[in-house]
């Protein structure tokens, strides 16, 4: 694995706990150099420009919960934001030019932060940045970030009239307790107001979170949780690990470390979360999402074409995704890269006239055979043993099975029912900076 700039301190524990390629530091510069700029824009170049994954990072929200572990900036300057999308809707530009033929995407994801903090205007210039630097298909999955304290009908009839029809709303939990230690006011009656009046506009999907390992976090709490999300009734809910990173993120310092629930404890609480959404009707998908009983995921799991991409869990397979805003990621070819995470960097990047990425991972083969590999494993929980050529990958997958995460049959090797319940405690994560790719 070739880095083209130098790696952080303390990246290799990361790659050891979870594989990841995500960089997680980045200073202000005055020159940027055009090494990793070239790279990506020859890949891209190179690359399809059918079935494409686009993630935009809006970083802004207007106050921080103390568990938070996504690139969020703290900002009520509406001016500062303006000059933001400037900036992004130059990197869009950017990146659709470098290549040769338009590009189509398929599936947008637009992230944060609190995407929905944007007025109107600023939701709108979004999108018009978006549609004016790439071909967005007719039938593409559109998706975005919402914060159920800051959106209302209008803005729901906006965001209809935009093309965004499919909602991920960030809960974390839904028991008031647990939002109490994470310094959060986001009541089960504000939830079920948005959840009403996104079915009643008929939004296509609604996405939901739900971590496990929070402070105050019980397997008895998680089981009330549960009860109460499935009166919700979303169609997706994504489980992940948390976390607590003080010295990554500051703010954590304020959440008790002796409130976390031990390893053990969490264990037990993501298979009180696995007992109690089986029961209700849902669907494990993958090894950390539950879907509602014939969603599209779960069917394309079943027929062993489930895909996962820095965008996530997908029933089509996404060629590439490319990222913009602060932060975000890119995966073209066998090439995995990282924009700058300094808001000030980025923006030097983008005015030189430079794709703004700080990291680039150029992949071996290997590599590439080990995240094709651990990718099935994780979408479809199995893999042909033929295709386990690379020694290396073999070795890897035996130690999954030497571990009892994973045994052979007939020709194939399948993740065990104690790797289910084991691996989303070391191949998930609540922050997108640590998330294994």
């Amino acid at each position: 694995m070739k880095w083209s700039k130098h790696k952080p301190p303390g990246l290799d524990d990361i790659f050891e706990r979870h594989h990841s390629p995500h960089a997680i530091a980045g200073d202000a510069v005055a020159v940027i150099d055009a090494k990793s700029h070239q790279i990506l824009t020859t890949a891209i170049t190179e690359s399809p420009v059918k079935g494409i994954g686009l993630y935009v990072h809006i970083p802004f929200c207007p106050s921080r919960c103390l568990s938070c572990d996504h690139l969020t900036l703290i900002e009520h300057d509406r001016t500062a934001i303006d000059n933001y999308l400037d900036v992004l809707a130059a990197e869009l530009s950017m990146m659709a030019s470098a290549s040769k033929r338009p590009i189509t995407v398929e599936q947008l994801h637009i992230g944060g932060g609190s995407p929905n903090y944007l007025n109107d205007i600023q939701l709108a210039r979004l999108m018009a940045s978006i549609h004016s630097a790439f071909d967005v298909a007719p039938d593409a999955k559109i998706s975005m970030e919402i914060n159920p304290r800051r959106t209302s009908r209008s803005q729901f009839d906006l965001l209809l009239g935009l093309g965004i029809r499919h909602l991920h709303l960030e809960v974390r939990d839904v028991d008031s307790r647990v939002q109490s230690e994470l310094g959060r006011t986001q009541s089960f009656s504000i939830l079920e107001d948005v959840f009403g009046m996104a079915r009643d506009m008929n939004f296509d999907s609604l996405t939901m979170d739900l971590l496990f390992g929070l402070p105050g976090q019980t397997s008895a709490s998680v089981k009330e949780s549960v009860a109460m999300i499935c009166e919700l009734g979303p169609d997706v809910l994504v489980c992940q690990q948390y976390t607590r990173r003080p010295h990554q993120f500051p703010h954590q310092a304020a959440i008790d470390e002796a409130a976390l629930p031990s390893l053990a404890e969490k264990l037990s609480i993501f298979n009180s979360v696995v007992v109690g959404l089986e029961n209700r009707g849902y669907e494990w998908v993958g090894l950390n999402a539950f879907v509602t009983k014939g969603h599209a995921l779960s069917q394309a799991q079943q027929n062993q074409t489930l895909e996962y991409s820095a965008l996530g869990y997908s029933a089509k397979k996404t060629e590439q995704t490319l990222g913009v805003g602060i932060g975000a990621v890119s995966e073209v070819q066998d090439i995995v890269g990282q924009n700058y995470v300094d808001l000030d960097a980025w923006r030097i990047a983008i005015k030189q006239g430079h794709l703004a990425t700080q990291y680039l991972i150029e992949a071996s083969e290997f590599e590439v055979a080990r995240r094709s590999v651990m990718r099935r494993l994780m979408c479809n929980a199995s893999v042909p043993l033929s295709i386990l050529s690379q020694p290396k990958v073999a070795e890897l997958v035996e130690s999954l099975e030497s571990q009892g995460y994973a045994e052979r049959e007939e020709g194939v090797v399948n993740i065990t029912s104690l790797g289910r319940l084991a691996l989303p405690h070391f191949w998930s994560d609540s922050s997108p900076m640590y998330r294994w790719l």
